[in-house]
């Protein structure tokens, strides 16, 4: 793994900046693939990019000063710097999501059908994003003989935990995502409704998130025995099940008041 791929003049070129670029461009051309397959919101995916992208960057390292604020505040120079790394992907849902659905109220379109069409994207993006973390020595996972990778010097992983083989996590989180990918593919035709599909990725990918962070060794704070990144995936579950479950209801009473208003 290399942390800088090669230099421009004295410029160093960060693989973590690399494979987070590609993951974004990555991403952004399997939304418009969706888009084009329904035939809509191929021109809206282009102009949403830049703020989607903006809003995760900025939910990113929010999220990631938040809970680590404890060494920030005291490098507050620091706090812009993610190409250094110390970005949440927790966070960059969160700040992509605001931003989704910012753009989508002022343009007047449906948030939820728009939501579908960017999720594989979205798991794309993260799944390449994942590879940086891994070539960057950071997001490492906890000591283990048989599936563990030795970080070199200079890594946050070889900081931490020296020569010791850690469990890769980010590269079983891509590995999931990928999965993800493929199970929201195969349904994708067959959605029961609307925002199916991105209420889908919301509890398949915290499901593989929570069980993850039981091999991770950088994790955040905790709360109930429990790392940060657990309790906000158990909170994700519930709130996606939820809204699941109103926005099937719904469908469902709406299709029996027109049955009913047919009959009349």
């Amino acid at each position: 793994m290399h942390q800088i791929l090669f230099y421009i003049g004295n410029w160093p070129i960060r693989s973590y900046g690399v494979m987070l670029s590609l993951g974004i461009l990555a991403g952004l051309a399997v939304s418009c693939y969706m888009a084009k397959k329904q035939g809509r919101f191929v021109e809206e995916i282009m102009d949403l990019a830049f703020y989607a992208v903006v809003g995760g960057l900025i939910g990113a390292r929010l999220w990631e000063v938040a809970f680590s604020w404890d060494y920030y505040s005291q490098n507050l120079w620091q706090i812009p710097a993610i190409w250094n790394g110390g970005i949440s992907v927790q966070g960059s849902i969160f700040g992509g999501l605001v931003a989704v659905i910012w753009y989508c109220k002022k343009h007047k379109i449906t948030v939820w059908p728009m939501l579908d069409t960017l999720a594989p994207g979205v798991l794309v993006g993260q799944a390449v994003g994942r590879v940086g973390c891994f070539l960057n020595g950071c997001c490492y996972g906890i000591p283990h003989e048989h599936l563990g990778v030795i970080y070199p010097p200079g890594t946050d992983a070889y900081y931490a935990f020296g020569a010791q083989p850690l469990f890769p996590a980010v590269l079983f989180e891509a590995g999931w995502d990928l999965v993800v990918l493929a199970i929201l593919l195969m349904v994708y035709k067959r959605k029961p409704f609307d925002g199916f599909i991105a209420l889908s990725y919301f509890v398949l990918y915290a499901i593989g998130r929570f069980t993850l962070e039981f091999w991770r060794g950088d994790s955040l704070r905790t709360f109930m025995n429990l790392k940060a990144a657990q309790v906000s995936s158990v909170a994700t579950i519930i709130v996606a099940l939820a809204i699941m479950f109103y926005l099937y209801n719904r469908d469902r009473q709406s299709e029996s008041s027109d049955k009913l208003s047919m009959k009349n």
